[in-house]
């Protein structure tokens, strides 16, 4: 649902020229920190401002997390850069990181409505006593407008949301 043949079937903003396109397949395979993943470089994810410190990353996509183990999750693999990818993790509104209400305002305030809305949490992995703990930054999640395929990191101001918000399984 979330890579090449999701629901976001908008056209997306024209950012690269149909030339520069036309040149790239439009799905290709490309091995990862995470393991090998298919890239769908048609129709991609634009954050127009980039990510938080990387203002120069805009193009992106969503793709399948290459370990069955972790299918809830999902990458989001730069299109600039192949050594950059984000494990995220696909929740709804109602959710038991960030109360609804933020979510819906949030929505509001970024002109998304509800019904076109994809919201991400970037995970991060921590080593601690020899095993993997994960967490999630609640503070800024990626909201995607799903059908103009156009994404920001939304920070909330909100001291209540967490960097480092601990995710159990």
């Amino acid at each position: 649902m979330f890579h090449g043949e999701m629901a976001m079937t908008g056209s997306g903003p024209a950012v690269m020229n149909p030339s520069v396109m036309a040149e790239k397949p439009e799905t290709e395979e490309v091995e990862t920190r995470f393991g090998k993943v298919t890239l769908y470089r048609r129709n991609p994810i634009i954050f127009p401002n980039g990510l938080l410190g990387m203002p120069d990353k805009m193009q992106f996509c969503l793709t399948d997390f290459p370990a069955e183990r972790m299918n809830r999750f999902k990458l989001l693999q730069s299109l600039e850069d192949t050594a950059l990818s984000f494990i995220t993790l696909p929740v709804e509104l109602q959710n038991p990181i960030v109360d609804r209400a933020d979510m819906e305002q949030a929505s509001r305030d970024l002109d998304i409505p509800a019904e076109h809305l994809v919201s991400l949490f970037i995970v991060s992995v921590h080593r601690e006593s020899g095993a993997a703990k994960l967490s999630v930054n609640a503070r800024a999640p990626i909201m995607l407008h799903a059908v103009k395929r156009v994404a920001t990191q939304h920070v909330f101001m909100s001291a209540k949301y967490q960097i480092r918000q601990p995710l159990s399984l």
